[in-house]
């Protein structure tokens, strides 16, 4: 029997889901997220990142499409139901009630388009950041 060891600092920290039409888009915040040890799955269909979300429960969802309000709010709501990581969301908004709409529905944070890459992932990745503390405090919090 052969041991190994896994080098914990190129253990995926974390799985991202990047719900988008945008193919673009996809590609350059796959790699900022490969590059931060992510593993990354992204979907252009809302009812394939459905099904996605509920069978990978991600810890982080990142939605960048153009839809109605109302498709836009069943999506939120419908990740929000699937995955427990918080919702980032790229907007169009000319009104602030278009982010109170996402946000009322489920996105935890609205980014208005278009968006810096180097801002969204910074975003991300302090989203990422809470959700482990939240996790080691709730651990530490049972022992």
């Amino acid at each position: 029997m052969v041991a190994s060891k896994k080098d914990v600092s190129t253990a995926p920290l974390h799985t991202v889901l990047i719900v988008s039409d945008q193919p673009d888009n996809v590609a350059v915040w796959e790699t900022l997220f490969d590059q931060r040890n992510c593993i990354v799955l992204a979907e252009s269909n809302p009812h394939e990142a459905l099904q996605t979300a509920h069978m990978v429960s991600p810890s982080l969802t990142l939605v960048d499409m153009k839809m109605s309000n109302t498709e836009r709010t069943s999506l939120l709501k419908r990740l929000r139901a699937a995955s427990r990581g918080p919702i980032l969301m790229t907007v169009s908004a000319n009104t602030v009630d278009d982010i109170v709409e996402a946000n009322r529905a489920g996105a935890d944070e609205c980014l208005i388009k278009p968006v810096n890459p180097a801002v969204l992932i910074v975003k991300a990745m302090a989203w990422l950041g809470h959700g482990e503390r939240l996790n080691r405090i709730s651990s530490q919090a049972i022992v």
